[in-house]
């Protein structure tokens, strides 16, 4: 009984685990009249792209998971594109700010998407595909049926022999010999590494699942609370200090830190690489000191949003609500990272990580 509730619980909590998706034999819902294009490019599924191959990618700017699969579609779009293969991006947004189409349009071309996509912010598509995660990727025939559904990232093999077998159905003389198709590796489990669960910060998902919070003050909804050290750790969470403004996907600094008033959010962790979801809530960047086991960041260790200070601290500049890479080429033990921010105005969403496997994307 107790595993029933908590299962109600989330799909309470978080709408995007609930509803059962298009399974393959569905018709593909059309996109709707009104959808928000990022490109100039509109296809229509019942006109423009009848008789193609289709693939309908959801995605969102601020998850990993999304931004390591970029490569393998942009790999595919440039080679199967000449034979009448399209994809179709739709962005359904995770946070808030996510939904925002000027922060959808500048991730779209910060990432230099080849093929057109839709910024979803009223989620009118992703409710007709029943989607539930990203990414999720819905593979649709020349006769516009679903025929073939993929969940996250890896088995990207399996897709493209999908897309090549769907493709020789209207073209059985395609010589598809110039693309050979590497065979599927494992991207989790020992061989790859250890890698940490993905970490929640706001009272939305973190008071019930992907964020513990370790102080005892806890989640207060809506509250600007002054939090207490604390030397309590916790494996799936984090540690506060200071005065943090609580929400509902973020902790917001209220003050920045001084030297008798420290303002501090960290996790501990294991994983090979660390990214973490930040934003402003002023016009103006906000610098956030980051350290690593209470030291500055080694130059080897530092990720393409770290940079070093003329004091010697290493620090991010928050000026976008983005996903910022913080870490990278750890080793697997345990070790802490640390915020701090210099001002009010830090907004903390998520912490997400990597692994030894899925080191080799592209770091736009």
């Amino acid at each position: 009984m107790a595993n029933v509730v908590v299962v109600v619980l989330l799909l309470l909590l978080w709408p995007s685990c609930a509803g059962a998706e298009l399974t393959p034999g569905t018709p593909a819902p059309e996109f709707p009249k009104d959808a928000l294009w990022l490109s100039a490019q509109k296809p229509s599924l019942s006109s423009d792209l009848k008789g193609k191959v289709v693939l309908v990618e959801f995605w969102e700017y601020t998850c990993i998971n999304c931004i390591r699969t970029f490569p393998r579609l942009k790999e595919l779009y440039r080679r199967y594109q000449p034979f009448g293969f399209e994809i179709i991006g739709v962005h359904k947004g995770e946070f808030g700010f996510a939904s925002q189409v000027e922060n959808v349009v500048r991730a779209y071309n910060r990432f230099a998407l080849p093929y057109p996509s839709i910024a979803d912010v009223k989620d009118k598509i992703w409710r007709l595909y029943d989607s539930n995660g990203w990414p999720n990727s819905f593979l649709i025939d020349q006769d516009g049926v679903i025929r073939d559904v993929h969940h996250g990232e890896g088995g990207y093999g399996k897709m493209e022999r999908s897309i090549q077998d769907l493709l020789r159905r209207r073209n059985a003389s395609i010589d598809f010999s110039p693309f050979p198709i590497a065979p599927d590796k494992p991207l989790f489990g020992p061989p790859c590494g250890l890698q940490s669960d993905e970490i929640f910060v706001g009272y939305r998902r973190g008071s019930s699942w992907g964020g513990q919070l370790a102080n005892s003050e806890g989640f207060q909804r809506e509250r600007a609370v002054v939090y207490q050290p604390t030397s309590k750790r916790v494996p799936r969470g984090f540690f506060v200090e200071g005065w943090w403004l609580n929400r509902a996907d973020d902790f917001e600094s209220v003050a920045g830190s001084k030297p008798k008033a420290r303002v501090s959010l960290g996790i501990t962790y294991q994983a090979r690489d660390v990214y973490v979801v930040l934003g402003s809530s002023s016009k103006k960047p906000v610098e956030v000191w980051v350290t690593r086991d209470g030291r500055p960041v080694p130059e080897v260790l530092r990720g393409k949003d770290v940079h070093l200070a003329s004091d010697g601290q290493t620090v991010v500049t928050v000026d976008q609500h983005r996903m910022y890479y913080v870490l990278t080429k750890e080793d697997d033990e345990n070790h802490e990272l640390v915020l701090l921010p210099r001002k009010a105005g830090l907004q903390v969403y998520s912490f997400s990580f990597g692994n030894r496997c899925l080191e080799h994307f592209d770091r736009l």
